[in-house]
């Protein structure tokens, strides 16, 4: 009898080991297939990311077939990214920028690790890109005007074609019929667009936002876009919470911008140099002939980490989104 209930007892035991077993791996597994379904969007985009473990090396420097080259992607929030990266020399460096936001898993590997992803799906295919005086003219295969988000799909195009300078227009064929009798343009009349501190993964990128701008500032663009900036700014950045635009002007090449006292709470941080990039990028988006940018806070031009705001700012020092990756 008692060697009876020694053996149930056993026999209980290993059967609840059996069970948890079991739990375990099905949690494991039920886990995974989340992992894996979180990663799909069912949006036309094809932002998928590759499934595998196989990452290619990263190359930081320049070789002799080698250029850095202006691109386009986005983050799973669809903000466009545009960004430089090092890709194979090219006659045609428009067109093969955009040829690099088209998926291939190749790039979507490198891109994960930065938590971007190739625009375009697989099926697009660029038949041709002319570029004379200040007009863009893309002809792009059958499939790309069938895809769900085609307003989407052409606002980045034409965003990243109007990056390149003297291009303000770009005009769109189907196969050699033209799309549309109208041309696309940057940003539409009354808009202005504002470059903001977007983190993506351990990464921070300057991304575009269009914003209308209302009646009583059509005529003052640029102190409405800075406006609108700061705001966001003070919104993005804990540490400039409150941050007010004070007074901004326009002169001679220069943009002088009075700013509240708490962009001093960036001292000693890197944030610095993002927020004074995204106020360069911003302004010369409304004026390309800016040259110098002149900070004072609440009236005054004290020493913020490497600036001295006494000096005037060489707006040519900041890189636009340059990302060190081969593609």
């Amino acid at each position: 009898m008692r060697k009876r209930i020694i053996f149930f007892a056993v026999f209980s035991f290993l059967i609840f080991l059996a069970g948890c077993s079991w739990e375990s791996l099905s949690s494991t597994s039920q886990e995974n297939t989340y992992a894996n379904k979180s990663t799909q969007t069912d949006d036309g985009i094809k932002f998928e990311v590759v499934e595998s473990d196989v990452y290619f090396s990263q190359q930081t420097g320049q070789s002799e077939n080698l250029a850095s080259i202006k691109t386009i992607f986005c983050d799973k929030n669809h903000n466009l990214v545009l960004t430089e990266v090092f890709s194979n020399k090219t006659l045609d460096v428009a067109k093969r920028g955009l040829e690099l936001s088209i998926f291939s898993p190749s790039r979507q590997r490198n891109l994960r690790t930065f938590g971007l992803f190739c625009i375009f799906p697989d099926s697009v295919k660029i038949n041709f890109l002319k570029i004379e005086k200040n007009i863009a003219t893309i002809d792009l295969n059958s499939e790309f005007y069938k895809q769900k988000y085609l307003d989407f799909y052409i606002k980045a195009i034409t965003f990243y074609l109007t990056s390149f300078e003297n291009i303000d227009r770009v005009y769109f064929y189907n196969e050699g019929k033209s799309y549309t009798n109208k041309a696309f343009e940057r940003k539409k009349a009354g808009q202005v667009i504002i470059f903001v501190p977007q983190k993506v993964l351990s990464e921070i990128f300057l991304v575009p936002k269009w914003i209308d701008i209302p009646d009583k500032f059509k005529n003052i663009p640029m102190a409405f876009a800075q406006k609108s900036l700061i705001n966001s700014l003070s919104y993005r950045f804990s540490k400039l919470n409150g941050l007010k635009l004070n007074n901004v002007n326009l002169k001679e090449k220069t943009l002088y911008i009075d700013l509240s006292k708490e962009l001093l709470n960036l001292k000693g941080t890197a944030q610095v140099d993002v927020v004074i990039s995204s106020i360069c990028f911003t302004a010369r988006e409304i004026d390309k002939t800016l040259k110098y940018l002149k900070i004072s806070i609440d009236g005054k031009e004290p020493y913020l980490d490497q600036y001295d705001l006494r000096e005037k700012i060489d707006v040519d020092q900041f890189k636009f989104n340059s990302l060190k990756i081969r593609l």
